[in-house]
């Protein structure tokens, strides 16, 4: 097939047998998810084990190596993973990479919800995994690098929608027009200098609660581990304080995730500084995915965006913080 267009079910079902050995019964494509790099199939063999298989475009192999480094340490809450026949993490197939991890039919969290000992052991599974001795890996072998996600700068897209705002009349720019103080506002937070060194740790890097699975007997598991990195623990962290997913967190449960973690002294002006990248990486991708498409993929991103900007959405929650930050910076 052609490099970069999305596979389809035969593809896979020919990719794993060919890759990884496995004789699949069912492939079944699941769909929802945000990241248009990337495509994932529930795989059922045929000794009736499920598994997942994720394509993706991505750069980054910081990820497998991560969970294949955890799994082989015992670390419990990450997902198993299989080998390709010639003992790669990954096969490479359009364009793109296919991995293979074992099914979880546990339910996200952001949907059933976390009780306090839940959020506990949320805090729990991150300390263990920012406690895992895992070596920063090199630049060449695609590591990821920091906080930004996204290919394209959020500083560039900025220029971009700007230069749009000027002189476009679609209706969904007004949305963008309206942000732009806003939109300022965050861009201020992004110089913030951190007040402390920072101690470098393997990160999931996108860690919300809908990348966390509730299993049948109450464990939690992280899945979607590519955005891993080794970095300040505050990459992780930020995602708990200011969440991405319109649904803060209570009090109660960020004291109860912190029992969990365990005592550790963040850096104020960090954690509001990533916070500020992550609601303009956000911002400025759904702006752009809501002026190239139409329908419903437009009405999605619309949604999205404009629940940045809502009460209870990242940008807003971030704001009053960042506001304190900069006062007692003098920024």
């Amino acid at each position: 097939m052609t490099p970069g267009v999305r596979p389809t079910a035969d593809d896979v079902r020919r990719w794993v047998a060919e890759d990884f050995g496995l004789h699949a019964v069912v492939v079944d494509e699941v769909t929802g998810g945000t990241d248009t790099s990337a495509a994932v199939w529930r795989v059922i063999d045929r000794e009736g084990i499920a598994w997942a298989a994720k394509w993706t475009t991505r750069p980054s192999r910081t990820g497998t190596r991560l969970v294949s480094s955890m799994a082989a340490a015992g670390l419990e809450g990450t997902p198993a993973t299989r080998t390709t026949a010639d003992g790669r993490r990954r096969s490479r197939r359009a364009g793109g990479k296919l991995a293979l991890t074992r099914w979880s039919d546990g339910a996200d969290a952001a949907t059933v919800g976390l009780g306090l000992e839940a959020w506990r052991a949320y805090g729990a599974l991150l300390a263990d995994v920012h406690a895992h001795a895992f070596p920063v890996p090199p630049r060449r072998q695609g590591a990821r690098r920091g906080i930004r996600r996204r290919r394209r700068r959020y500083r560039s897209e900025i220029r971009a929608l700007d230069a749009a705002a000027v002189s476009g009349s679609d209706p969904v720019l007004d949305l963008w027009r309206d942000a732009r103080d806003r939109v300022d506002l965050l861009l201020r937070g992004t110089t913030l200098a951190a007040g402390s060194p920072s101690e470098l740790v393997p990160c999931h890097g996108d860690p919300h609660l809908g990348n966390v699975l509730v299993e049948s007997d109450g464990s939690l598991r992280l899945v979607d581990w590519d955005e891993a990195v080794v970095g300040p623990r505050e990459i992780d962290l930020h995602l708990v304080e200011f969440s991405v997913l319109f649904t803060p967190a209570t009090p109660e449960q960020l004291a109860a995730f912190r029992a969990g973690y365990g005592p550790v002294e963040l850096d104020e002006c960090r954690l509001v500084r990533y916070a500020c990248i992550r609601a303009l990486e956000d911002l400025t991708s759904t702006m752009a995915a809501a002026l190239t498409s139409t329908g419903a993929d437009q009405d999605e991103a619309v949604r999205v965006f404009t629940g940045i900007l809502a009460p209870t959405g990242s940008a807003s929650l971030v704001e009053p913080r960042l506001r304190q930050s900069l006062d007692q910076r003098g920024v």
